[in-house]
């Protein structure tokens, strides 16, 4: 029986494989991809690998040719059946509705080998070794046979040869001036003697010279004025570059300008006419109506240009950014007009606001995963520039309805609330005065500078959960704070005040009887009051590094100001449980830091480190920090051998199955700790695939064991019992150099990512090695079984 299903099996095969080929036209073969491209002389070229990596990578974009059934969009690898052929062999020559849909909508036409014209694609690759000096190379081409005479595949041999270098570089034909900024620049320049020949990095210096002309006064210049002519015969193997400006330029070309009269015009829409203005020296605003529309300021701090000054590109470019980012506008509109007989330019900039109003509804089906299921649905409402000053209003109203979806209860469970948000282009703060004019010693004027317009963001929001069989509960938070960027790399938030207040308004019999059994679970629901101080810093390489690096620090600390008052008012510092609106506030001080570095590996492989700490301390008014704030790993982001909350505080593993529910309350700690490496490589198309390791753990650092007279005083088995469990956590859980090694859980394997261009999908496969809690087998591999040592993560984007 066996046998007759492979037979059978292979015979569809068989018979499906020749109708993807039977319409293919006489003469012609299916193009079935390519084999491996052969590369001739690649030892020749061995001080110079980084730029044969870079000439391969540009050579393979060059003769990639996606053919039917391709696997992930690879060139090399297909399906061993083509669904979209299939469509079209079957239902292209007909004539119904039907067979037309499913042509347009599934179908795909036979690649063919003439339409891939192997001839010009080889012609267009030995210009990319050209372009990249190896001027002898050349690319030949086999038609490859297949089994089935109707297809064919491709195989290219890149003949390399020597590679050419840069001998020496002059620039000829500029005038004194520009002459003069070409040289004060040779140190950043993209060419330079001893370097590979790179049409890539000649015009990258033909771009960057025409910028450099550009921030420095000259307007009309551009990159097609200059040209190079390279003279590969006086030295071997070598190239002499002659950068030279053409003749018979425009005189606007060559002599600099300077910003003159600046007119800016405010329009709602683009016929809307200009009724009235406001005029100060060389500068001038137009509005429609009686009033301007948004107050001046806010676009003129971003405005870079300044009157009597060098025109700059830069700053042009600053200003474009900066003024579209105060999110009024739909459009700006920089014309520069030069004046006859001067060497001036006018500037006229016309800012075109955007629609005042949005308003928006989603809806969406929601899943959890304890079983409940229902719809959820959201109501937005933005309001752009509030007061005139850019402002935006963000208004949300939210609710969700959940049931059980089988067993259990037969109670509903829904959420609702709501949040306002206004967001400010511009730091607001006491004793901050953002148009204020400071100057330098010099006594010239010098404003704060900004990488792009600071804000400030104030958010309130309030949500009601309501869990039938259980409780009844409010969360009301709130938040002022400040975000600016000083440079390309740095960013800072600032928050000097976050509130969240979560009360239970009723409780459930079942829960009281649940949360009278375990204590430590009626510490993690108990209300609380947080009211913090944060800071976050984040540092991110610019976008030019081979090897980035991505650093972030926040620092929190919470119920300072309030203990201060309270000692103030007589109260002692250490006294728990201080109440603020019938609330214990809580007091701690919170540190979390993340880095990431990423190295790359020849053309598309790369290597990503990446460490995470953290440690909550709790103090004063509090004995053990919020649940909420306490930290726990596993899961797709962290260590993927473990689901989220499966192992940890330290090596703590004593809970009876009936408490395994309550698994996520125990597995918290006040400190963490995580390391992972993990090596990145294309495999075909837009799949790629990776290895990883991971490594971490989470202890708690400041827990106090229950004393001997306190568990005698136990006034209740279940109490008694509740002690016992907690002495024997807080031993296990605790933070101990001497068990360091056997607390750091241990993990690796293999994942895919699919990058389907705006987001990428991952599936990673988790392989436990070290488990820090004991499983009863010795050693340092210590998990029994291999099935019980993996873990599968589905997610979107990548870990870290």
């Amino acid at each position: 029986m066996r046998r007759n299903s492979i037979i059978y099996i292979l015979t569809t095969m068989f018979l499906v494989s020749c109708s993807m080929t039977k319409n293919i036209p006489e003469g012609e073969q299916l193009f079935v991809g390519l084999t491996k491209i052969t590369y001739e002389d690649e030892t020749a070229n061995y001080p110079y690998e980084k730029h044969l990596d870079a000439m391969k990578v540009e050579m393979e974009a060059a003769l990639a040719t996606e053919p039917n059934g391709s696997l992930f969009g690879s060139s090399y690898y297909t399906v061993p059946w083509s669904w979209h052929l299939w469509v079209y062999n079957k239902y292209s020559g007909k004539t119904s509705g039907f067979a037309k849909w499913m042509t347009k909508t599934f179908g795909k036409p036979p690649v063919l080998m003439s339409q891939v014209n192997p001839a010009l694609r080889a012609s267009v690759a030995q210009s990319v070794l050209r372009n990249n000096g190896y001027f002898r190379g050349y690319v030949n081409y086999d038609i490859v046979p297949q089994k089935n005479p109707k297809k064919s595949k491709i195989g290219y041999t890149i003949h390399l040869d020597s590679l050419f270098t840069l001998d020496s570089v002059s620039h000829q034909n500029f005038p004194e001036g520009m002459k003069l900024l070409i040289d004060s620049t040779r140190e950043e320049s993209l060419i330079k003697s001893g370097a590979p020949f790179s049409m890539t990095n000649l015009d990258g210096e033909r771009t960057r010279i025409s910028t450099l002309m550009r921030n420095n006064g000259y307007y009309y210049y551009n990159p097609n004025y200059a040209s190079y002519l390279a003279d590969t015969f006086a030295v071997d193997n070598k190239a002499q570059l002659r950068f030279q400006l053409a003749e018979g330029l425009p005189s606007e070309a060559l002599r600099k300008w300077y910003i003159g009269h600046i007119d800016v015009l405010f329009r709602k829409s683009f016929r809307e006419q200009m009724t009235d203005s406001i005029k100060r020296r060389d500068l001038t605003i137009h509005y429609h109506g009686k009033r301007s529309p948004i107050r001046p300021a806010i676009v003129l701090r971003n405005l870079r240009l300044r009157p009597r000054q060098e025109f700059n590109y830069d700053r042009y470019l600053e200003s474009t950014s900066k003024i579209n980012a105060t999110g009024v506008f739909s459009s700006t509109d920089f014309q520069f007009t030069p004046r006859p007989d001067t060497d001036t330019l006018d500037l006229r900039l016309t800012c075109t606001f955007d629609k005042p109003y949005d308003f928006y509804i989603e809806a969406n089906a929601i899943g959890r995963t304890n079983g409940r299921y229902g719809p959820e649905a959201k109501i937005g409402f933005t309001k752009r520039n509030l007061f005139r000053g850019a402002e935006k209003l963000d208004i949300n109203l939210h609710g969700a309805y959940q049931w059980q979806s089988s067993g259990g209860s037969k109670t509903s469970t829904y959420e609702y609330g709501a949040d306002a948000s206004i967001e400010f282009p511009r730091i607001i703060a006491p004793f901050y005065n953002s148009d204020r004019i400071r100057r330098d010693q010099n006594g010239r004027p010098r404003r704060r500078r900004f990488y792009s317009p600071p804000t400030t963001l104030a958010k309130i929001s309030t949500d009601v959960v309501r869990r039938p069989e259980y409780y009844k509960m409010h969360v009301v938070s709130g938040e002022w704070s400040y975000r600016w960027q000083t440079s390309e790399s740095s960013r800072h938030e600032f928050s000097p005040l976050t509130v969240k207040y979560q009360f239970k308004n009723s409780t459930t019999d079942k829960y009281e009887e649940i949360v009278g059994k375990n204590f430590y679970l009626a510490t993690a629901m108990d209300d609380y009051f947080i009211p913090k101080m944060r800071y976050t810093y984040t540092y991110t390489s610019p976008a030019t590094l081979r090897n980035p690096i991505r650093w972030e620090t926040t620092i929190e600390e919470a119920g300072n100001i309030i203990s201060l008052v309270d000692v103030a008012c007589g109260r002692q510092f250490n006294t728990k449980n201080k109440e603020l609106f019938k609330t214990p506030y809580s007091q701690f001080l919170r540190l979390e830091t993340d880095l990431t570095k990423t190295w790359s590996i020849g053309t598309s492989s790369k290597l990503v480190g990446h460490l995470n700490a953290g440690i909550i301390w709790s103090y004063g008014n509090s004995e053990e920090p919020p649940f909420s704030e306490m930290f726990y790993v596993g899961g797709a982001n962290s260590i993927r051998a473990f689901s989220v909350r499966d192992i940890g505080p330290g090596h703590f593993d004593d809970l009876e199955e009936k408490d395994r529910q309550f698994n996520y309350v125990f597995r918290n700690g006040e400190s963490r700790f995580v390391a992972n490496l993990e090596y990145r490589m294309p495999l075909f198309g837009n799949l790629h695939g990776a290895v990883f390791l991971d490594a971490g753990n989470v202890w708690t650092v400041n827990t106090t064991p229950f004393s001997e007279e306190e568990i005698e005083g136990a006034d209740s088995l279940e109490l008694l019992a509740y002690m016992l469990f907690y002495n024997k956590w807080a031993d296990q859980s605790k933070f101990r150099i001497s068990k360091l090694f056997d607390d750091i859980a241990l993990g690796t394997g293999i994942g895919l990512r699919y990058d389907l261009g705006f987001l990428v999908v991952r599936v990673d496969w988790g392989i436990a090695l070290h488990c820090p809690h004991d499983t009863g087998k010795s050693g340092y591999f210590n998990i029994n079984r291999f099935k019980d040592a993996q873990t599968l993560n589905f997610a979107i984007g990548y870990p870290f």
